[in-house]
């Protein structure tokens, strides 16, 4: 019995130390989360939620141009994005993650569309904004690149959760069509076979 107290000991006080630091330091468990391996993070995220996840990505516009990343895990573009907090305003969440992520800010905040993935406890939120800042710098060792693209010459090799919210941005953006117009009684009639 001694020995299986000496074995676990060590592992409880290292414990109480971790949860002691994460008290006396609120922000600490944010910076070790950030480092963990996406696929750690995800597991901890969906372990730690009660019933859903929110996830949001960021359509960031400047001069008629879209501004996607390159991930470290993936090898192709993707809208800027994060995990909503707990008790964060859609435009709170937003201004976070940008500014941890590429250190900007964006203003004009729209909402565009809110979905639920099937089969999953995800909801996903999508969001427009207009860049404030003229200066973008990688804060982020997730990202590890990022390129403002013409709206009408995007990338083929985007992810494929995006594409979907890309073509539904982009048809938003179209001019409506123009209705044909009504027939007078100027119009001849056209004779029946």
């Amino acid at each position: 019995m001694r020995s299986y107290l000496n074995r676990i000991t060590l592992p409880l006080l290292a414990l109480a130390l971790v949860a002691g630091a994460f008290l006396v330091f609120p922000g600490l468990k944010y910076e070790l989360y950030r480092k963990l391996p996406p696929k750690i993070r995800w597991n901890i995220s969906y372990a730690l939620t009660d019933k859903f996840v929110v996830g949001m990505v960021y359509f960031v516009e400047r001069n008629n141009q879209l501004l996607l990343v390159r991930h470290t895990y993936q090898d192709k573009w993707a809208l800027p994005g994060g995990w909503m907090e707990r008790n964060e305003s859609f435009e709170e969440s937003a201004r976070r993650e940008l500014r941890e992520e590429l250190n900007i800010r964006i203003d004009e905040f729209e909402v565009l569309e809110v979905n639920k993935v099937p089969r999953s406890g995800i909801i996903n939120i999508a969001i427009r904004g207009r860049l404030k800042d003229k200066h973008i710098a990688i804060r982020d060792g997730e990202i590890y690149g990022y390129r403002f693209f013409d709206l009408h010459r995007l990338p083929e090799d985007v992810i494929y959760t995006h594409k979907p919210y890309i073509e539904r941005y982009l048809e938003s953006r179209r001019p409506p069509r123009q209705p044909l117009p009504e027939p007078t009684s100027d119009t001849p009639a056209v004779p029946e076979p």
